[in-house]
């Protein structure tokens, strides 16, 4: 009977443990406000002044399915000409070896833990994902409060938004682990269709003009 208390203590105590450790380690509240929306009217095109914009994430829309990179290129746009917002892409298709390296820092290597995805489980790997930043003053700002455009609305969830008109799932959405630098489009297809060698076909999505309609005329 003793050691049938303590031992209910000690699972007791365990569990009250790991509760805390996913309260504290879960991210804060999000300073989202309801319903941002996009109107015709908010996008004033500039193409000339949107593509050196455009030019400084090139190097991230190599190897990127062709719609993916389409849709990117015009969410780098529209972030400007529509939010007066710079964005820049970090990142696009990633290597295996890139996907690993990644996976290993705040694991096995130093930094913090940044994506749970090894090699061939991250729609990187396969062309259909983009991460992206906010450019402020020639510095990086992920600051999910920023509101350089004074909307009302924090410029993260306008950009998340932008990002789901053009087609594409937002990682902001995602509640077990939230990332909000990161857009995919998977075209219905899981990770595991992918890794046995399934790709989505060229006509994948809408056409690009039906999906801009709403947006920009």
């Amino acid at each position: 009977m003793k050691w049938t208390g303590v031992l209910t203590f000690a699972m007791v105590a365990f569990l009250v443990g790991i509760f805390l450790a996913y309260s504290f380690s879960r991210p804060g509240p999000t300073p989202w406000v309801d319903e941002p929306s996009f109107e015709a009217g908010m996008c004033n095109r500039a193409p000339q002044a949107e593509q050196p914009i455009v030019e400084r994430s090139e190097r991230a829309f190599s190897n990127l399915h062709p719609h993916v990179r389409e849709r990117s290129e015009t969410f780098v746009r529209l972030a400007y000409s529509c939010l007066g917002l710079e964005v820049r892409l970090t990142s696009g298709y990633r290597s295996e070896d890139e996907q690993n390296a990644l996976y290993a820092q705040g694991r096995s290597e130093p930094g913090q833990i940044v994506t749970n995805a090894k090699a061939g489980q991250s729609y990187h790997n396969y062309g259909l994902a983009v991460d992206f930043v906010i450019i402020h003053d020639n510095r990086a700002d992920y600051d999910l409060s920023s509101d350089h455009n004074r909307s009302g609305v924090p410029d993260w969830q306008e950009l998340g938004e932008l990002g789901k008109a053009l087609g594409f799932e937002w990682g902001g959405d995602w509640r077990n682990f939230p990332d909000y630098p990161h857009l995919q489009m998977d075209f219905g297809l899981s990770i595991r269709q992918l890794a046995a060698g399934k790709r989505p076909g060229e006509q994948a999505t809408m056409p690009l003009a039906d999906v801009l309609k709403p947006l920009v005329d």
